[in-house]
């Protein structure tokens, strides 16, 4: 079992914190929270408490590790994964069925025929299987977003803002890249159309931002 001066390292380490903030916090020195993480001296309980309070942890995690916080932060993260990834297959696929009914089941130029219905049929197949796969795909990736607002915040501390920046970026991008490629002008996946398909996630992404760097305004605000 860790040593608490172990576990109080470790617990600043994961909140992104130095010394002289925690110090600041709890109206100490800087020295006495090196003292405290070196183990030279021992914190009595009242100090412990607020420092658990500081790092958003238990008091369990101070006096016997283990960093509850942080496995919290791990399963977030893999939610939010998963859900991205979804919501990016979803889109990669609609614009692979879209662009392979363009390709491969043109509308013919001399009309609707009966020789030629069944590429009508299948071209209207794709279409109808890829909005299908996309809406199935768009539902459970927003409804994920707001299932995940209170995780995100319960471990917002421990998110710098390098980090929450990075993902509407690094998502938004990568659903272009799943998206734009596929389009082209004068077909039934034209930019247009693909940019609407887009757009809820790109909606729900930017939500889910707003929402989690609000809540981390608000609690740095709170601790000063």
């Amino acid at each position: 079992m860790p040593a608490i001066n172990v576990n109080l390292k470790s617990l600043r380490e994961s909140k992104g914190m130095t010394q002289a903030e925690v110090a600041e916090i709890i109206s100490v020195t800087r020295q006495t929270v090196s003292s405290y993480e070196s183990g030279r001296t021992q914190p009595d309980l009242e100090t412990l408490k607020r420092l658990a309070e500081v790092y958003q942890a238990d008091l369990q995690d101070v006096l016997y590790g283990g960093n509850r916080l942080q496995q919290r932060l791990r399963r977030v993260q893999t939610a939010i994964v998963i859900l991205s990834a979804v919501l990016l297959v979803g889109i990669l696929a609609r614009s692979i069925l879209y662009w392979s009914a363009d390709k491969f089941f043109p509308i013919p130029t001399t009309g609707i025929l009966e020789e030629n219905r069944h590429i009508i049929e299948m071209r209207f197949a794709l279409r109808d299987i890829a909005e299908q796969v996309s809406r199935i795909c768009s539902t459970i990736y927003w409804v994920g977003c707001i299932a995940m607002i209170y995780p995100v915040i319960s471990v917002i501390n421990v998110i710098t803002f390098l980090k929450m920046s990075l993902f509407p970026v690094i998502m938004i991008a990568a659903i272009f890249v799943c998206a734009l490629p596929f389009a082209a002008p004068g077909t039934v996946n034209s930019i247009g159309d693909s940019l609407a398909s887009i757009s809820e996630g790109v909606i729900f992404t930017l939500l889910l931002f707003a929402v989690t760097l609000s809540a981390k305004l608000i609690k740095r605000r709170r601790m000063k």
